[in-house]
């Protein structure tokens, strides 16, 4: 998570329920390139969407609870990070909690 969210990462479960809070952990922990099995996410439409580094889906919008949106991206084989082998990386690009 980049610093840059950590005051709205903290108080997710707070503003839109554990229960909500937990499902969207676990949609971008186990299968964010699907529809998730509650809740609904898109791909985002526009010049804005595509991917932002080279392996990456383009940007994925999840609705939270009507409360807002977390847009993502995910690299199901990122070679990311100290270990230097290929796994699955999920970016937080925005969270909006206000409603839109």
């Amino acid at each position: 998570m980049h610093r840059e969210f950590l005051l709205e990462w903290s108080s997710l479960a707070e503003r839109v329920g554990l229960q909500n809070a937990q499902q969207f952990w676990d949609h971008v922990a186990r299968t964010p390139g699907e529809q998730p099995t509650i809740g609904r996410s898109s791909v985002m439409k526009g010049k804005h969407n595509g991917p932002k580094w080279p392996g990456y889906s383009p940007t994925i919008h999840y609705e939270i609870s009507g409360a807002g949106r977390i847009d993502y991206q995910f690299n199901p084989r990122s070679p990311e990070g100290s270990r230097g082998d290929a796994h699955p990386v999920v970016k937080i690009l925005s969270i909006d909690l206000g409603s839109h």
